[in-house]
């Protein structure tokens, strides 16, 4: 099997784990924000990220930490036999007014590094509400290594010729378009034949 791929980070900064907290330090600064692991109800580890020090800079390092973990989990939960893996339930007890993104990785066929990342956005219908939903994405997607794209609503209720909403958001910004979910496969594939 492969191993999970260590955190890289720039040389000014480190993270050391305090219990269930990995605090992030910056030379010069001290702790800049961090990473909290919880266990949902369901089993799942969540990861909350939190900032100490409001600076652009940090919230960049702080994203890209949690981005390297959240991955290296991703990486670490494919290696399992088949038997044992299960699509994460979604969260309880979500705060009023908290919309939840459903997302969904894809992992390289040969060496399980993460090649592609899919958002789901069920209920956006237009190009305006995608650019609104990328902003949300936005700190996130600066960080990821690999492309990122948002997938909106079907033009209609036939699987076989509806088209979904479909939006880059790294590494390049894309164009809001139509496109059939064969075409998101095919370049998945493609991704997959590329990488390793």
């Amino acid at each position: 099997m492969n191993k999970v791929p260590k955190l890289q980070f720039p040389p000014d900064i480190s993270v050391e784990r305090q219990g269930k907290t990995y605090v992030i330090f910056r030379v010069g600064v001290g702790e800049i924000g961090g990473i909290v692991l919880s266990e949902t109800a369901q089993g799942d580890t969540q990861l909350q990220p939190y900032l100490k020090v409001e600076l652009e800079s940090n919230k960049t390092i702080v994203a890209s930490v949690a981005q390297q973990m959240s991955d290296a989990l991703l990486i670490h939960y494919a290696q399992k036999p088949e038997c044992l893996q299960r699509d994460p339930l979604p969260p309880r007890n979500i705060p009023a007014g908290t919309v939840v993104f459903e997302n969904k990785v894809f992992p390289c066929s040969k060496c399980n590094n993460i090649i592609g990342k899919l958002i789901f956005a069920d209920d956006i219908t237009s190009p305006n509400e995608m650019k609104s939903v990328a902003k949300k994405f936005e700190l996130e997607a600066s960080v990821s290594p690999y492309p990122v794209w948002i997938i909106g609503a079907p033009d209609s209720d036939n699987d076989d010729i509806a088209k979904h909403l479909t939006l880059q958001i790294t590494p390049i910004k894309g164009k809001t378009c139509w496109e059939h979910p064969d075409k998101m496969y095919r370049r998945l594939i493609e991704l997959d034949n590329d990488h390793c």
